[in-house]
Formats: structure tokens, C-alpha cells, sequence
């Protein structure tokens, strides 16, 4: 009994209890529970790459892109930088996609829903590395169909509640359709997704994801619009419904785009996002 006495005052004396005092008192740390299980590991209660709904671009061409998002919210601030990559071998193609670079600065209201151990509720934190791999399946000048193996990697760090630091999964078709004799053309992705957790009792979510998306292309410019989702099934902020809305130029050597992102369900966040994509 004084050694177990004993050991429990040098636990409390140690820095790292001194450090998250102050996150003990605010969640009510019952002394032995590992603190990733304070968590909820949903669309809802993380950063707004935590857990990203894959999708495939239309672009049927090797380029390199790199897009700086901007919050538009002000309990949660954010200004991030992506780099993304697609080579096409034959009829497959491969897709990476790195969210390099995230500063961040919520409320504390933000930061104690969502268990974040960073008391000052704000910093800089590099994310996941994302893979499609795809492979196209049939292609004509009117349609197309992919099948897309996606790949999340555990890149991105827990302790801010920005990524999952736990890898995922999906695999999802995804098809191109183009109006003959038009230059409106709709496209779409559906499949299967999963994401790991740190939850004892459930170590991973999973649901079905389905995209929507309808593009107007006149001369140089294209306008797009479009649904993302997921069902997971927590019910706990993991069925977003994420509307995006992009206007972009389109040049000899790319295209420059600003995009409008918010969430219309369980996806608190509203950003803009500007992207160059350079042919390659």
C-alpha cells in the first residue's frame, strides 16, 4: 500500500501531470485512461483535412498543383497549404496528395469540444500523405469509369485535434459524364470508406461515400458545383454533407482556381481555397 502510495505522488509530482492540469480538470481525467480516448473521431470534432471524402479529378492529364485553404470562421482559424500530384501510365493513374502545412487558432470553447491537449489552442502541424491509385475501366468521348483504391497515412499528429494520427482506407468508382453537343458535364464518386481510431471499443469507422458534382465550361473559364459525403456509423458528427463551389481559369499551361467549401452537415467549417494546377 506505501509503495502504491508512493508511486502515485511521483506521478503527480512529474511535469507532464503538471503540463495537462489544466486539461485533467476541464474533461475530468479519471487518473488512468489513456487521453486519445477522450476524442471523437469524427468530420465534427477534428481539423477539416482530418479526415478528407476522397474524390477523383476529371483531368485526364499528368500535372502538379499546390492550393492554400483560408477559414472563414473565426473560432476556427486556419491557413494551410496542399501540394498534389497526378501521373497517368497507361490507363491507370497515381495521386498523391500531401497536406503539408497547417497554422491553426480556435476558442477555447473549440479547442475543450474536441479534447485538444494544446492549451493555447493554436500552432503549426504538418498533415497526412494521401494515394489514389486508379484504373480506368472504359472511356469514350462521352463517359468514362475509374475504380480507385485511396490511401490515408498516419502522418498527421493526435494531440491538437487537427488529424487522426491513424491511418484509412477506401475504395470507391468514379464516372465522367459530358453532354453531347454541350459544355455541361456531371461527374460522381461512390464507394466504401473506413478510418481507424484509437477507440477500444470501436477501432474503426466506416461508411459508404458518394460525391456529386456538375461543371459549365464557356471559353477559358469552367464553374463547378458539388456534394460530398460520408455515413459513418458513431452518429456522433461522421455523416457531413460538404457543398463546394469553384470558379476556374483555364490557360495553355493549367488552370487557377478559387473554391468556396462549407460544411451543411456535422463539418463545422467554411474556407476558401486557392489552387494553380500546372500541366506537366
Amino acid at each position: 500500500m506505501k509503495r502504491a502510495l508512493a508511486f502515485l505522488l511521483v506521478i503527480w509530482s512529474t511535469p507532464t501531470f503538471a503540463q495537462f492540469q489544466w486539461w485533467n480538470d476541464i474533461h475530468n481525467w479519471d487518473g488512468y485512461t489513456p487521453w486519445n480516448q477522450y476524442f471523437t473521431y469524427s468530420h465534427a470534432f477534428l481539423g477539416p483535412n482530418a479526415l478528407p471524402i476522397p474524390t477523383l479529378s476529371a483531368s485526364h492529364e499528368n500535372y502538379a498543383m499546390s492550393s492554400a485553404q483560408v477559414s472563414l470562421r473565426g473560432d476556427d482559424q486556419f491557413l494551410n497549404w496542399h501540394n498534389e500530384l497526378q501521373l497517368i501510365t497507361g490507363k491507370t493513374r497515381f495521386v498523391v496528395i500531401h497536406q503539408s502545412i497547417e497554422a491553426f487558432r480556435t476558442t477555447t470553447e473549440v479547442r475543450d469540444r474536441r479534447a485538444s491537449r494544446g492549451e493555447s489552442g493554436q500552432g503549426v502541424q504538418a498533415g497526412d500523405v494521401l494515394v489514389n491509385i486508379s484504373h480506368e475501366l472504359r472511356a469514350n468521348e462521352q463517359w468514362d469509369l475509374y475504380f480507385t483504391t485511396h490511401l490515408k497515412t498516419a502522418a498527421g499528429p493526435l494531440n491538437n485535434a487537427r488529424f487522426t494520427d491513424a491511418p484509412g482506407y477506401a475504395f470507391f468508382f468514379s464516372s465522367n459524364y459530358r453532354l453531347e453537343n454541350s459544355n455541361v458535364a456531371f461527374s460522381g464518386d461512390a464507394g466504401f470508406q473506413v478510418y481507424q481510431t484509437f477507440w477500444t471499443e470501436y477501432p474503426q469507422n466506416d461508411g459508404f461515400l458518394m460525391n456529386v458534382r456538375a461543371t459549365k465550361s464557356w471559353n477559358a473559364w469552367e464553374l463547378q458545383g458539388g456534394v460530398r459525403s460520408f455515413t459513418g456509423y458513431f452518429r456522433q458528427g461522421d455523416w457531413p454533407r460538404i457543398a463546394d463551389v469553384e470558379l476556374a481559369r483555364k490557360g495553355d499551361h493549367g488552370k487557377t482556381a478559387v473554391k468556396w467549401t462549407a460544411g451543411l452537415n456535422d463539418y463545422p467549417f467554411s474556407f476558401l481555397t486557392i489552387a494553380h494546377r500546372l500541366k506537366l
